[in-house]
């Protein structure tokens, strides 16, 4: 899978603690190498916000979008191309249950 150039928008309490709205990010077209291509640029602390590694999986307490569509929505794989949209939204109110995660 060749690289691919992404915008991912931040929102609430990520933009507030990344100090961004918007980057566009180089990755190579997988949900996964998005969050860590971010992850370079905005800091380690990035990844663990939004990915659990030890289960492989996105948490499942954020919403996920790409151009529009919630991930939870998608079948399949998730294969970003360029010019692609993903919006990520942090919880909103209450806690963590890690127990539910999307995989990845």
């Amino acid at each position: 899978m060749s690289n691919v150039s992404v915008k991912v928008l931040l929102f609430a309490t990520f933009r507030k603690k990344y100090g961004s709205k918007e980057l566009t990010i180089e990755c190579d077209g997988t949900l996964k190498g998005l969050i860590e291509s971010a992850s370079r640029i905005l800091g380690g602390e990035f990844y663990s916000d939004v990915y659990n590694s030890e289960r492989g999986m996105v948490r499942d307490d954020l919403i996920f979008t790409v151009n529009g569509r919630n991930i939870k929505d998608l079948k399949g794989d998730i294969e970003l191309k360029d010019g692609d949209v993903v919006a990520i939204f942090p919880p909103l109110a209450g806690g963590i249950n890690s127990s539910k995660l999307i995989e990845v």
